[in-house]
């Protein structure tokens, strides 16, 4: 796993640690799990999810698309898939930017 990323036993650990006492995994656990439950139903009814000061996560519905269908051997539609976008805040965008060194992310050296 990637060292940025994180699971819900890091997450417990980190509220154990930041509470500066021990909450049993299960608690935190089930409460992350109804958080991210209510995520995912506020997306589905089409609200946008706000991070105050971080960004905003928005499941946006992109059109149908052209196809070749080798099966039937012509030209058909696909049905419009739904993507999960996240916008940063302007104030965290900037400050990427700046801090952005195109050398180095590209690797030209």
């Amino acid at each position: 796993m990637n060292e940025n990323s994180i699971d819900k036993r890091k997450l417990w650990q980190y509220v154990n640690l930041r509470v500066k006492r021990f909450i049993h995994h299960y608690h935190v656990l089930s409460v992350i799990s109804i958080l991210f439950d209510e995520m995912i139903k506020d997306l589905k009814s089409g609200k946008d999810i706000k991070i105050f000061n971080f960004g905003t996560f928005s499941l946006k519905k992109m059109p149908p698309r052209k196809y070749f269908d080798v099966r039937h051997q012509k030209v058909m539609y696909s049905d419009g898939n739904k993507i999960l976008r996240f916008t940063l805040t302007p104030a965290i965008r900037k400050k990427i930017i700046k801090h952005l060194d195109l050398d180095k992310t590209l690797g030209n050296d």
